[in-house]
């Protein structure tokens, strides 16, 4: 069975208006986007849907509920045959793929707070949206079959309280996997359940502990598998105490369930541990359980559960997972969520602020911006794996760059982009907008190499923002040192003079060239054409010395501005869009 969130659309909700913003998703999305920009009303939404809540009057817009302008969410499945609802009501068939069909729900709350959501389907059969007089109204006739055929949503928030996610995950351990070993176990005496042993449960109990050691043990290892790449070193260990104490027929109270975590000799109740720790015990947890078949049923908080071996689908729901995690957890941390779908039926949806969690080495990813514009509240797709078609060089290219440079991919967080090529420039223009209060929307992308220089335009044309780019000329020839050695053991030195890589790579960019670039050369390279000289090693420390000269200060302050259109350009550089204006240089 096949299950897959397609898109969410949504308006009035929270700080979302009368205009709908529409995020379409994939295995891995990435909401970017300032603060209180409404990345998180976005995950709400989705849940508050699916789960047929009911809202607070916060989450109107304004806190004033508008009986023209209700909350309203709007969700597309894909589905295969076995997971579908009648065929000829709610199936929009889809082109590209005869196996799998759309269904389209939407989610309507009523003017009064506190209500439960209405929800409704799109009719195919009559190419319009059922009302509460339509017979059928809803896909999958009830609620509850409806959610057990959408994918289960997972929810971790940004500030969780420390004793609500240290009792949620006991809670999950426990009344998911031990109360399921309870209701099976049978004693080695060969009586038959639990109910006719009142008399004699506390030796049952003893007995059961020692027999759910392994099982424990079990459990700990399937979730150490996630966490212990993302806080290396630790470990989690579950253990149970005595629990001799006359409790009836309850094999377990939440106090005697003992879940630690840290390193083997220095082992701390959960909630001792910090938040980044917590949130990602949670969502491993979370992700082991449902391996395990298994599932919380509603919020995470919750004390519900169910059995998951008929879903088909998970959406883990990540609130800022960089919060409070040390930078090499934050770098474990993105691997690991980005891995999750990877040969499973789970998606994963998170905000953050961290380029670190922007991995474009990934298939099927989609980065979306959210932002506010005026009183509205806009999503924009900047970069769709899917669509870019990056090739496995400049992957591998895009993954060595973001190890190196976590901090490349900022411009998917807004601002003006200048891309340059290397450390000089990078260093060069970040002093001149450090001191220029109308320059400081500014951001200086490196590239780090001529390379990387073509494939990360070829981002930014699917980010479809203007963009300036700064990269050297070079020459067309360069000589090459060969050393020969000699029958009498002397060595020949000779210089031959080769194609330059550095100078057919200009090619490259000249084919990402797009609408949305303005592409600039330094004529042979940055230091000679504004400098007046050549090095080849320490070149941020010396761009930092002659910056200090007032007149290379100038040259640098009016290229700067000069790229942005806020002047002319000095000499040295070149504005170009054909192969002929290069070769004409030399």
């Amino acid at each position: 069975m096949f299950v897959k969130l397609e898109k969410l659309i949504i308006k009035n909700f929270r700080s979302i208006g009368s205009n709908p913003i529409e995020v379409s998703l994939d295995d891995i999305v990435v909401l970017v986007g300032e603060n209180n920009a409404g990345k998180s009303t976005i995950l709400r939404a989705y849940e508050a849907a699916v789960g047929g809540e009911q809202l607070s009057i916060d989450d109107y817009p304004g806190m004033e509920p508008d009986a023209s302008n209700l909350p309203e969410v709007e969700i597309h499945t894909l589905v295969d045959q076995e997971a579908a609802p009648d065929l000829a009501s709610w199936c929009e068939k889809i082109n590209d793929d005869p196996l799998l069909y759309r269904v389209k729900e939407r989610w309507t709350w009523p003017f009064k707070a506190g209500s439960k959501p209405v929800r409704l389907g799109f009719r195919v059969d009559l190419a319009e949206w059922a009302d509460d007089s339509s017979k059928p109204k809803q896909p999958w006739a009830t609620d509850n079959v409806a959610m057990a055929r959408r994918p289960k949503v997972h929810r971790i928030g940004t500030f969780d309280n420390p004793q609500e996610q240290s009792d949620a995950i006991k809670s999950l351990v426990m009344d998911i996997l031990l109360e399921e070993k309870i209701k099976s176990y049978i004693p080695k005496d060969g009586e038959a359940g639990i109910s006719g042993l009142t008399e004699r449960f506390t030796a049952i109990k003893k007995e059961f502990i020692e027999a759910s050691k392994e099982g424990l043990s079990d459990i700990a290892e399937n979730i150490n598998k996630y966490v212990s790449k993302v806080i290396a070193g630790h470990q989690l260990t579950l253990g149970v105490g005595d629990a001799e104490k006359e409790i009836g027929l309850k094999i377990f109270d939440a106090e005697d369930l003992e879940i630690s975590f840290g390193t083997p000799n220095e082992l701390y109740p959960i909630e001792n541990h910090g938040s980044g720790a917590r949130r990602t015990l949670m969502w491993a947890v979370l992700k082991a359980l449902a391996d395990m078949g298994y599932s919380a049923s509603g919020k995470v908080k919750g004390k519900k559960y169910e059995t998951i071996q008929n879903r088909s689908g998970h959406v883990l729901l990540l609130d800022e997972p960089e919060i409070s995690l040390h930078p090499q957890a934050v770098r474990d941390a993105c691997d690991v969520l980005y891995s999750l779908p990877s040969g499973s039926d789970w998606q994963v949806m998170i905000t953050t602020h961290s380029p670190s969690f922007i991995d474009l080495s990934k298939d099927h990813t989609k980065i979306i911006r959210v932002e506010k514009i005026g009183a509205s509240v806009a999503s924009t797709t900047l970069f769709s794996a899917d669509e870019v078609k990056l090739s496995a060089d400049e992957r591998e290219n895009m993954k060595l760059l973001n190890l190196i440079d976590p901090h490349v991919l900022e411009f998917f967080f807004g601002g003006r982009v200048i891309l340059v090529e290397g450390d000089t420039e990078y260093t060069a223009f970040n002093e001149l907008i450090q001191k220029m209060d109308e320059l400081k929307d500014i951001l200086v992308v490196r590239a780090r190499g001529k390379v990387q220089v073509a494939s990360l335009m070829k981002v930014l044309n699917h980010f479809k923002k203007q963009y300036v780019v700064l990269h050297d000329t070079d020459t067309p020839k360069a000589k090459k040192t060969k050393k020969t050695k000699l029958p009498d053991g002397n060595y020949k030195i000779e210089e031959q003079e080769i194609v330059n890589p550095a100078w057919t790579n200009n090619w490259k960019i000249l084919d990402a060239m797009s609408a949305h670039s303005k592409v600039f050369a330094s004529i042979h390279n940055f230091e000679s054409a504004y400098f007046g000289e050549i090095i080849d090693s320490g070149k941020p420390e010396n761009a930092m010395e002659m910056m200090k000269d007032p007149d290379k200060h100038e040259i640098i302050k009016k290229l700067l501005l000069g790229l942005l259109g806020l002047g002319e350009l000095p000499e040295g550089v070149i504005n170009w869009t054909s192969r002929a204006e290069l070769e004409g240089l030399f």
